[in-house]
């Protein structure tokens, strides 16, 4: 059988020390079932929860090439491995079988309390027979899936209203989890009144203070928009202002 160190799939079931159950180079390395994962789908793979916000659900599908024989196995099914942004492995367990098909259904959540970024799942099939110490795995399938952190941005487009020609101030505050942002880039944007779509008209960066600030010479009345793209670990913002020039 393959040599492996134990992991949450395997610990759940097997009553050994939660670490996880994959240590193998590669899926390849992993593969000694002939019965493989074919397909896997995540309900939710973005979570945008503050660091002391609750807790978020979603819940892992994944398809076999065949059911999975369970009889005279300790262990026998399909289960993952969550691995946080760190590469620690710090969720998973065993899915549920739908009835006697090659579907496989597992429940899981995702905290504010966790570490924001992307987190990597593994989800994969193992069998550990009644008298044997290590597993025997299927291949393995990795999925991301994001927990950031919310952003909140504000716009004033000033002086309003502008006379046309003179110049106007796109000013706003960039915030992440509650806290001001220094150093991040806003994309700024306007749409002439009677416009269906907006022109990016320059990039701003925010100081320490989380404030940016940008000048641009007004010409019509219309919307300006602000745009944070955000990250792996932080959800994008967008703010708007309406100015009319005379």
């Amino acid at each position: 059988m393959t040599s492996v160190r134990t992991r949450v799939f395997a610990a759940l079931l097997a009553a050994v020390p939660t670490a996880g159950l994959l240590a193998v180079a590669s899926p390849a390395q992993a593969a000694t079932l002939d019965i493989t994962v074919k397909s896997v789908s995540i309900s939710k793979s973005v979570f945008v929860l503050g660091s002391k916000a609750g807790c978020q659900k979603f819940t892992i599908t994944a398809v076999t090439s065949e059911p999975i024989p369970t009889a005279g196995y300790k262990i026998a099914g399909v289960g993952a491995d969550i691995n946080a942004p760190s590469g620690k492995t710090v969720n998973g367990g065993q899915f549920a079988q739908v009835g006697s098909t090659a579907t496989y259904k597992g429940t899981f959540k995702m905290c504010g309390t966790d570490a924001a970024g992307r987190y990597t799942v593994n989800v994969y099939g193992a069998q550990l027979g009644a008298g044997d110490d290590e597993p025997e795995l299927t291949n393995v399938v990795s999925k991301k899936i994001y927990l950031k952190r919310p952003s909140k941005l504000t716009l004033n487009a000033a002086p309003e209203p502008v006379v046309k020609g003179k110049k106007l101030t796109a000013k706003g505050v960039l915030k992440v989890n509650g806290k001001v942002l220094g150093g991040a880039k806003v994309k700024v944007y306007f749409k002439p009144a009677g416009a269906t779509t907006f022109t990016y008209k320059g990039t701003a960066t925010t100081n320490g203070k989380g404030v940016y600030s940008k000048k641009f010479t007004a010409t019509k009345s219309g919307v300006w928009q602000v745009v944070y793209a955000g990250s792996t670990a932080r959800n994008g913002a967008t703010a708007v202002d309406g100015v009319k020039v005379k």
